[in-house]
């Protein structure tokens, strides 16, 4: 036999480790580019979407009764929760549900839950719409284990507020403002 006839068929060690070296690559690449890392105003947009959501729950909810309205003190139908974790921020969508009458009594049940994403942080709120801006810092700051409530009622309307969010490294900052008028959110990419 001749030497052309024994050659053997197959990749060259060469061959398969430049083939490994290529996807290996690809796959660093692949993986950077899909991780989620939301920017501050990303994150603001959802709230704001959340914040929309409660309002416009509130309207459908209709109103609530006049008696369980005196007991709760409020004639909110509808509120949105921020709590603070140590690992993230929970923002809960939750419906008043009044109990049959005569009951005075009403419970809040979840409509729906979202966690922030844990490299943007909830800095703090201010309890009125900061449409101008500027603000070096949130009135209210906040920490793990605090709270606040954006109470919306049957008429669409909203707690005027302003919800301050800055990145983990705190050099990009958003804001979410809702007016009290009409409870529609607005987003602002920086405070």
């Amino acid at each position: 036999m001749t030497a052309s006839r024994r050659r053997q068929h197959g990749f060259t060690l060469t061959e398969l480790l430049v083939t490994v070296a290529i996807i290996g690559v690809l796959s660093v690449l692949a993986i950077s580019l899909l991780r989620a890392n939301p920017r501050p105003v990303d994150v603001a947009s959802q709230v704001s979407s959340k914040l929309a959501e409660t309002s416009r729950k509130a309207v459908v909810g209709g109103a609530v009764r006049g008696d369980v309205a005196a007991a709760q003190g409020s004639k909110a139908r509808t509120r949105a929760v921020f709590t603070v974790a140590a690992s993230a921020v929970t923002l809960t969508v939750q419906r008043l549900e009044e109990d049959p009458t005569p009951a005075v009594t009403a419970s809040w049940f979840t409509l729906s839950e979202v966690q922030l994403h844990r490299t943007v942080l909830l800095s703090g709120y201010m309890p009125s719409a900061d449409l101008t801006g500027g603000a070096t810092a949130p009135a209210v700051a906040l920490g793990t284990g605090d709270s606040f409530e954006i109470r919306c009622n049957p008429d669409g309307t909203c707690d005027g507020i302003t919800v301050y969010l800055a990145a983990d490294k705190g050099q990009r900052k958003a804001r979410v403002v809702v007016l009290p008028l009409g409870g529609t959110p607005m987003t602002f990419d920086r405070w």
